[in-house]
């Protein structure tokens, strides 16, 4: 028999919550990959919730779901959240839950999603500097548009100050951190290390999670391999229906090894690895880190470490060759691409805060470049074409 959502038994689960607005294709796939992942017992709570739209297709659709693998749960709002709102109403279901998995309705999920979320839960519960978990990894560095990877220290998984928001995980410790915070957050988002497209977000939820997450010294716990990934599927907030943010998904099953937290990497939010300054003998308040050139050391800090051409002298130059390329300073690979700045002495340099050639080159790896004139050309025509129709529609 079907307990309610506020029983006293669900407190000792994961639940797994869905979140949704108008998209019954985009649900449907979701829970379709819910179906055929693994789960330990047949008592695994789904909560589906539904933002107000009357899509009585979608209604009728989470109403009829049929869900094995224990109680369901559907709650269809009278009122408009919106996404931001609609997340936080997500959240604050860890009240009935030890933890929930909360999934946008445009996310995929691995068959091992379950596995691996009860396993970083049972690791990292009691850890502080923990404020979620991902099933996401991202695989490109969205601020400036280049690959991102991390460094493998032979843990399966690495800590970064940076928000997931593409399949996440809670405890109610967890969540209960920030809602308190948020409470009374007064954030001056000027001041904070953060990059400059998040403090222009209006009403994305994360854009507050990030800093909670820097102003506490707080992270999330990211997979090497994910456990979810993405169809930006077009909706209220963006999406444009393209492979761009899909990622390489466990496929199968894994035995997961997890270090302790103060062995773990760790990545600032900019997709900086945080440990650089150790690796050049330097102080940590001394160094400002900037390996995708959007960094721009607002703090001052004596050393900047940059692959941008700054007028400062240039105390050390690490080459461009390893790969991630943290393993260029951590190995001291001395040659041109990667340098180490003193910025308490100027040089005559003209600043250029352009990407250099060879750092975009170093990221292309494997592409014939003819595929790549074509592609670029295709995309400039396009976008002429979306300016020019949208002039036209303005005469």
């Amino acid at each position: 028999m079907k307990v309610p959502i506020e029983d006293k038994t669900n407190k000792s689960k994961i639940g797994i919550v869905v979140i949704g607005y108008n998209r019954l294709h985009s649900i449907s796939r979701l829970l379709i990959s819910l179906l055929d992942a693994s789960y330990p017992t047949n008592d695994i709570p789904l909560v589906i919730s539904i933002d107000s739209s009357n899509d009585q297709a979608l209604y009728d659709f989470v109403r009829n779901f049929k869900w094995p693998f224990g109680d369901k749960y559907v709650i269809i709002h009278e009122k408009r959240l919106g996404l931001k709102e609609h997340i936080f109403f997500g959240g604050d279901l860890t009240r009935y839950f030890h933890a929930i998995v909360l999934l946008e309705d445009d996310i995929y999920v691995s068959t091992d999603f379950y596995e691996y979320v009860s396993l970083c839960i049972e690791k990292y519960q009691t850890e502080e500097r923990v404020a979620g978990i991902s099933l996401y990894r991202n695989e490109f560095n969205g601020f400036v548009g280049i690959p991102f990877s991390p460094l493998n220290n032979g843990s399966d998984v690495f800590a970064a100050q940076h928000t997931s928001t593409w399949g996440e995980c809670w405890t109610d410790t967890m969540w209960n951190g920030f809602r308190k915070w948020y409470v009374d957050a007064k954030v001056d988002f000027a001041a904070l290390e953060m990059p400059e497209q998040i403090k222009r977000w209006k009403e994305a939820w994360s854009k507050y999670f990030n800093a909670y997450l820097i102003t506490n010294d707080k992270y999330f716990i990211y997979p090497n391999i994910s456990l979810s990934t993405n169809f930006s599927d077009q909706g209220v907030h963006g999406g444009t229906n393209n492979a761009l943010v899909q990622v390489n998904l466990l496929t199968g099953s894994k035995k997961y090894t997890l270090y302790d937290f103060d062995e773990l990497v760790r990545y600032d939010g900019f997709g900086n690895n945080m440990h650089l300054a150790e690796f050049m003998g330097l102080r940590k308040k001394d160094l400002c880190a900037d390996l995708y050139g959007n960094h721009m050391n607002h703090s001052n800090k004596r050393y900047w470490l940059s692959i941008l051409r700054l007028p400062y002298k240039i105390s050390k130059s690490f080459a461009l060759h390893m790969r991630p390329i943290e393993l260029n300073i951590i190995r001291n690979l001395e040659g041109d691409g990667i340098y180490l700045y003193d910025t308490s002495v100027k040089k005559k340099v003209r600043k250029n805060n352009q990407i250099p050639t060879a750092f975009l080159v170093y990221y292309l790896q494997g592409y014939q470049r003819q595929d790549l004139l074509r592609s670029a050309l295709r995309l400039y025509f396009e976008a002429f074409k979306r300016k020019s129709k949208l002039l036209f529609q303005l005469r």
